[in-house]
């Protein structure tokens, strides 16, 4: 699997705001991992943002615009 880089939310609807974004090595984030919670009839699959060990946010992969993945092998 290879590893997440930087996620980054759906554009604003609003003019003149940047869509939000969580991308390693910018405002201290050190990882971003996969989590799907099993919630029986479904899933919803999270991206967990990192500061060192503190997990910061989780953002819904529905919400999700792109994903960033890195320069390594599959």
């Amino acid at each position: 699997m290879k590893t997440v880089r930087g996620v980054y939310g759906p554009e604003p609807q609003r003019a003149g705001e940047l869509p939000i974004a969580h991308v390693i090595g910018f405002d201290g984030v050190t990882s971003i991992t996969e989590l799907e919670e099993n919630l029986g009839t479904y899933g919803i699959r999270w991206f967990c943002v990192w500061k060192g060990d503190v997990e910061i946010c989780r953002v819904n992969a529905l919400h999700v615009a792109q994903v960033d993945f890195d320069g390594g092998a599959a």
